[in-house]
């Protein structure tokens, strides 16, 4: 008995001297901790381990690599760090939204630049969202933060304001600022005078560009004139136009790595072909809020400009793109609108081409040209005493005029018609005269000259 108590003493000591031994007595020893590893060392304590739990959870993974949509955090095995200590987030992850694109636009004059505050209380405080996961839209109360720089500070004339949300609550998953995302654009009125473009001549891409727009992209032909007044004034419809110091490309002037993903799409991306085709490509796949918004345009005049004013501040985007969507707006819509746009066929007010012609305003004083078919419509130009204006149709009481570069509507009242067959008459009888008094003239110098 005493013989078997004494080797039970000797095997504990034995024991003990083989856990008191330095590690390195054993051998290399070599440790890679995984997430499993620290929450299996966490849980000893409490007499239990959560291994095999992860594990299990490891088991159900397709074995790709998981990116946490909170943290963008990778793991391994598919499970994320914060799962794999047992603490998930609490926040929800936002995918979308109900209704995307311009939200409203707020226009504030020179030196009346409204502040922070004042803009907040004409912004939506809700929004309509899609969690990751969920089918339904939900309300949820949000303010609005300036997606470029500050606000209050900065001296620009141009910003854009999207949806912000309490981030302890909700993260938002990556989109495109204004093709999946509402936003707000807050803009400055030009505090010089906008510059006019009176006349554009029309060059051979031009009408192919006009073509394109209307037969591929299903645009109508006002929304193809504001397209038209924007790449005359960036190329002149020349695809090898360059500028920017030689960084931007083509009749849109692709600018940097958008003219790189030009070279990337097509081998033609020197050709009007090619240049068209990417530029389709971009807004079916980058810049469809632009592409909606054209195809809304009510096609007439005012459609025209509103084309024009868009595709500058929202798909060429220079330098003063609000200043520079005023002057293509206006050259949309007074020369390419007046170009492609016009038709024989009767407005909704009754004006028919059975008006067209010359007229000259022979009363005193300036005629004001007006936006509508009202005297409530607003003033957009004038025509002087005894100036001559085209009139393209009319219904009698108003007529559609072109004066100076201007399109608008007049009282025809104030016209009065010029007669094509007087005037032609009368300078046939004029150019009959001279000629007569050149060969009596001539006569005489022979007469003197045999003398």
């Amino acid at each position: 008995m005493n013989t078997i108590r004494i080797q039970k003493k000797i095997l504990t000591l034995s024991c003990a001297v083989l856990l008191a031994l330095p590690l390195s007595t054993a051998g290399p020893s070599f440790m890679s901790i995984y997430a499993e590893d620290e929450v299996a060392a966490e849980d000893a304590s409490t007499g239990e381990s959560s291994l095999s739990t992860v594990q299990d959870d490891s088991a159900q993974s397709d074995g790709s690599l998981f990116e946490d949509q909170n943290t963008n955090i990778q793991s391994r095995d598919g499970i994320p760090a914060e799962e794999s200590g047992k603490k998930k987030s609490s926040k929800k992850m936002i995918a979308g939204y109900r209704r995307t694109g311009l939200v409203k636009s707020v226009t504030y004059d020179e030196g009346n630049k409204p502040s922070l505050q004042m803009l907040e209380s004409q912004f939506p405080s809700t929004v309509d969202v899609y969690f990751v996961g969920e089918s339904k839209p939900v309300t949820l109360k949000t303010s609005w933060k300036c997606a470029e720089g500050d606000y209050g500070s900065s001296s620009g004339s141009y910003f854009i304001f999207v949806p912000a949300f309490d981030e302890g609550k909700y993260v938002v998953r990556g989109m495109s600022l204004t093709a999946d995302m509402p936003y707000i654009e807050v803009k400055k009125n030009p505090g010089v005078a906008v510059e006019m473009i009176a006349s554009a001549p029309p060059t051979v891409n031009e009408k192919k560009v006009f073509d394109y727009c209307v037969n591929e992209l299903g645009l109508n032909r006002a929304a193809a004139c504001g397209i038209l007044a924007n790449m005359y004034c960036e190329s002149g419809f020349r695809t090898n136009a360059l500028g920017d110091g030689g960084t931007s490309v083509g009749v849109c002037q692709w600018h940097n790595g958008r003219w790189t993903s030009l070279r990337a799409y097509t081998s033609d991306w020197q050709t009007l072909e090619g240049q068209l085709s990417y530029m389709k490509w971009e807004l079916e796949h980058g810049y469809s809020v632009t592409l909606n918004a054209l195809r809304a345009v009510s096609d007439d005049a005012q459609g025209a400009y509103d084309a024009g004013y868009f595709w500058c501040t929202h798909f060429e985007m220079p330098d003063s793109a609000h200043t520079r969507g005023i002057t293509r707006g206006y050259l949309a819509k007074n020369v390419y609108w007046q170009r492609y746009g016009a038709e024989d066929e009767p407005d909704e007010e009754g004006c028919n081409d059975s008006f067209e012609g010359e007229y000259v305003f022979d009363g005193e004083g300036n005629l004001n040209i007006r936006a509508g078919h009202s005297e409530e419509s607003d003033v957009i130009g004038s025509i002087k005493a005894g100036g001559k204006v085209e009139v393209t149709k009319g219904n009698g009481e108003w007529a559609h005029v072109l004066y100076e570069g201007k399109t608008g509507l007049v009282k025809m009242e104030y016209l009065t018609a010029v007669d094509t067959e007087e005037e032609d008459g009368a300078k046939r009888q004029g150019d009959a005269g001279k000629a007569e008094t050149e060969q009596e003239t001539e006569n005489s110098r022979e007469t003197k000259a045999d003398e």
